[in-house]
């Protein structure tokens, strides 16, 4: 009879033992996934939509989340995972037949109804578009659409420069971390402006001429590219 209360005692600690470890380990997972790539420097950029990202004191990469940018997208950076590069248009020796083909349309931060055509570059400083501004200037058609949609505040944000002609202008701060998963400490260690400037005025199709071009301001030829990659564009 004692060895077999002895064995029912054995077996029900193992199941206590067994449980509690079902119980603790997945919690444990959860808070302190482990990777071969979640401890050392992070880099990335954020254009700055106005969510307060702080450029004069350091904060934790989990606090991104508070400022707009998606948990999945911290949980990537966390991981070390880069963005995956994209396709550019090519530049063409003579202004093609579909320069003016319009590529995309959206929203200004007033609600405009702005536009990207296709555009086309010489090589030189003739061009307008997408084209110019991708191979030029080295920006994407989002970095222009971030930049409208989010200019800086005051008047040189959304500064008019001609009859229908605006100039919008807006922040990319480069960002580094160190330290572990999203407990890395970070601090904004540069930053760029963006300028885009934006033709209003109707063509045949009845849409705006858009996009005419777009830089980096005190930046000669292409911008970098951590402005280019942009994590909330």
């Amino acid at each position: 009879m004692n060895t077999v209360r002895k064995r029912a005692g054995m077996a029900m600690t193992a199941l206590a033992t067994a449980m509690g470890t079902a119980l603790v380990m997945p919690a444990s997972a959860q808070a302190a996934p482990a990777g071969p790539d979640d401890r050392g420097p992070v880099e990335f950029s954020v254009v700055d939509t106005g969510a307060g990202i702080p450029r004069d004191r350091p904060f934790q990469l989990k606090d991104l989340t508070g400022y707009g940018i998606p948990r999945q997208t911290t949980e990537k950076l966390a991981a070390g995972d880069e963005a995956a590069a994209e396709e550019t248009p090519a530049a063409a020796d003579a202004p093609p037949a579909d320069r003016f083909d319009v590529v995309a349309e959206w929203k200004d931060r007033d609600g405009w109804d702005a536009a990207m055509r296709k555009g086309w570059w010489n090589g030189g400083g003739g061009g307008f578009g997408l084209t110019k501004i991708d191979q030029k200037h080295n920006l994407s058609l989002d970095a222009v659409k971030a930049t409208t949609m989010y200019p800086r505040p005051g008047p040189t944000g959304k500064e008019q420069i001609g009859p229908s002609t605006y100039n919008y202008r807006t922040e990319v701060l480069h960002v580094e971390c160190s330290g572990w998963w999203i407990f890395r400490t970070c601090r904004v260690t540069e930053v760029k402006t963006v300028l885009a400037g934006i033709d209003y005025r109707k063509l045949g199709d009845g849409k705006a001429f858009g996009a005419v071009t777009a830089f980096c301001e005190g930046v000669p030829g292409r911008c970098p590219d951590w402005v280019r990659n942009a994590i909330n564009i």
